[in-house]
């Protein structure tokens, strides 16, 4: 769910003027999320996803400021 409402806020930014800006907050995310999945992974641990699902609010919130201004 929050996929598709990280998609649709980038296309909105995207259109707003930021072009391939409004692409760094669903990549940072997802390449943080992966570094933490895969050292999670290699110390054996359990995955608690609760830091990842944090990462994905801060990124949904500065899309959604991308999406209100734009950008000169």
């Amino acid at each position: 769910m929050l996929l598709i409402i990280e998609i649709v806020l980038t296309i909105f930014a995207w259109r707003n003027g930021w072009k391939w800006l409004a692409l760094l907050p669903i990549g940072i995310a997802f390449a943080v999320g992966f570094f933490i999945g895969y050292g999670v992974a290699l110390s054996g641990g359990t995955t608690d996803i609760s830091s990842v699902v944090f990462l994905d609010i801060i990124a949904v919130i500065i899309l959604i400021i991308m999406c209100i201004k734009k950008r000169e």
